[in-house]
């Protein structure tokens, strides 16, 4: 996924240790459903992610999130429901 950029960052969960990426989520209001596609897949997945900023768009016509988590939670993240960007290029901390 380009948004992740290859960042990552090592977190230990019990025994299994999951390398935790970010991406940044771009849901367009004309796009029909993509609002919606995107906060569902924000609620499942908001629990497994470790940092999930408050929406920053304009909510007018764009809706968008800065996320962080394992690679495998944002991996499910749709590719058109992901964006590029400073936060999504920058490393974990």
């Amino acid at each position: 996924m380009a948004a992740a950029s290859g960042h990552k960052r090592a977190l230990q969960t019990g025994r299994k240790i999951l390398m935790e990426i970010r991406a940044s989520i771009c849901a367009i209001v004309d796009n029909a459903g993509e609002v919606d596609e995107a906060e569902r897949w924000l609620e499942q997945h908001q629990a497994k992610l470790t940092y999930v900023s408050k929406m920053n768009g304009c909510g007018c016509c764009v809706f968008t999130w800065d996320i962080q988590g394992p690679k495998d939670i944002i991996g499910t993240l749709p590719t058109h429901l992901s964006a590029d960007g400073t936060w999504a290029a920058s490393a974990p901390e």
